[in-house]
C-alpha cells in the first residue's frame, strides 16, 4: 500500500496521500493540516509510515469505564469499508471495487478476487461475513 500511496515514488508518502488513504479507509477525522501537528513533518518514508499505522491502529481502541475496549471497533470499521452494499458481509464484487477505490485499479485485472474470497471462506457460502474477516484480520496481525 505504501509504494501505491508514493505517487511520484520518492520513497515518502506525503500527508495528502495519506489523508487520501484516510478517508478511503473511512478514518478521515483530521485535516492534512492536523496531520502534520499529529505526525510533525510532512512525509513519511516506509519505516515511519508503519508506525503511524500501528499508533492510528492502536488508538482507535477506545477506554470506557476505565477499560479498554478490544480491536473489534477498528476490525468492523475494516469490515464496513468492504461490506460496500450493508448487507453484512462481503463479495468478491465489492473487495475489488474497494480495492480499486484505494488505488489498486491494474492490481484487481489480474487479482481473483473470488480466490481471495474463498480463502477465508469457512462456511462456503461464497462471502465474507464479519466473524470470517475478523478471524482473517486477526491472523494477519
Amino acid at each position: 500500500m505504501f509504494h501505491k500511496l508514493d505517487k511520484n515514488q520518492d520513497g515518502l508518502v506525503t500527508l495528502d496521500e495519506l489523508h487520501w488513504i484516510l478517508e478511503r479507509l473511512g478514518w478521515s477525522e483530521h485535516t492534512p493540516e492536523e496531520l502534520e501537528l499529529f505526525v510533525g513533518k510532512q512525509s513519511l518514508d516506509l519505516d515511519e509510515f508503519l508506525r503511524f499505522y500501528d499508533d492510528a491502529v492502536s488508538d482507535r481502541k477506545e477506554t470506557k469505564n476505565d477499560s479498554v475496549v478490544d480491536n473489534d471497533d477498528a476490525i468492523v470499521g475494516a469490515f464496513n469499508v468492504f461490506d460496500v452494499n450493508g448487507d453484512g458481509y462481503i463479495s468478491s464484487e465489492e473487495l475489488r471495487t474497494v480495492l480499486e477505490r484505494l488505488g489498486f485499479e491494474e492490481e484487481t485485472k489480474s487479482w481473483d478476487c473470488g480466490r481471495m474470497i474463498r480463502a477465508h471462506d469457512k462456511n462456503l457460502d461464497g462471502v465474507i461475513d464479519f466473524e470470517e474477516f475478523k478471524n482473517m484480520m486477526l491472523h494477519v496481525q
